[in-house]
């Protein structure tokens, strides 16, 4: 299906959020990654949608919703989901993330966990996060310090660039097609701002120091997905997340990398259908 078919928008504390709802059941929230957008979870939607009503967000400062030129913490990702979930009238819901949109899966748990059902956790999000973070390229953009260089570089991306940066997070490479480059390309230059994504990189250590601590705290079942060949964040890593959460089970999955939901969709799918629909007792 396209993504397009079922755009919707909503206000979220004077800033327009788009998503996209499908399905009917119970309500399930996907979010996406650091730098992500809704796209990432286009083979989750209408698969899930068959199970549950699936709403599928652009995170705040990301893809088609608005990119305010505030502080990118924790604190502020948080406020904006809590929002978000009222404005659909949405008191409790499952909800699936990937990479910063486990943490803010998680953060939701911590703070809020009246609103949450089961989490289901895909590559990420690990404590002492930049340590963690492996591959060159991945490690340069991260630890870059400098808020002019990473504009200009920024605005300096071309299609080259998305091609090298979704190379490194996936393993099946052949997926990259130039359709797939195009995409990411047209979406940067048509709705994209650098500020969400430096002043994001620069409160990662809110999320070390409020949330991370916290994370035994954790009472919601939790489903944790791994990608084997995971370049970003290592399968370490995830097992050492299933440690600190108290009730988390653990898949991996072979030949993906730290997108299986996009690589291995079918297997991925199987796996949260399975988990949010445990049998009736």
């Amino acid at each position: 299906m396209e993504l397009s078919d079922n755009l919707h928008t909503v206000h979220v504390h004077g800033h327009r959020t788009a998503y996209v709802r499908h399905g009917d059941g119970p309500p399930v929230v996907l979010l996406h990654g650091y730098a992500g957008a809704m796209w990432m979870w286009e083979h989750q939607i209408e698969a899930l949608g068959r199970h549950f009503t699936v709403f599928v967000p652009d995170v705040l400062g990301h893809g088609l919703s608005d990119k305010p030129r505030v502080p990118y913490n924790p604190a502020l990702y948080l406020n904006w989901l809590t929002g978000f979930l009222d404005g659909l009238g949405l008191r409790r819901a499952h909800f699936v993330g990937n990479s910063m949109g486990c943490g803010l899966a998680l953060g939701l748990a911590l703070d809020h966990p009246e609103r949450v059902d089961r989490l289901v956790l895909i590559s990420g999000f690990p404590t002492d996060i930049l340590t963690k973070i492996r591959g060159t390229y991945l490690e340069r953009i991260s630890h870059l310090r400098s808020r002019w260089l990473f504009a200009v570089g920024y605005h300096l991306l071309g299609r080259w660039a998305f091609r090298k940066y979704l190379g490194a997070v996936v393993c099946r490479r052949e997926l990259i097609t130039a359709a797939v480059v195009e995409r990411a390309y047209r979406l940067r230059k048509d709705y994209g701002n650098s500020w969400p994504y430096w002043s994001s990189l620069q409160h990662i250590s809110y999320w070390e120091e409020q949330f991370a601590p916290r994370l035994h705290a954790v009472r919601a079942p939790t489903l944790i997905v791994w990608g084997a060949q995971d370049r970003f964040f290592p399968l370490h890593a995830g097992e050492e997340l299933q440690r600190a959460l108290p009730n988390a089970r653990w898949a991996v999955i072979q030949e993906a990398g730290h997108l299986p939901m996009w690589e291995k969709p079918e297997e991925v799918n199987r796996l949260i259908v399975e988990f949010l629909t445990p049998p009736v007792s």
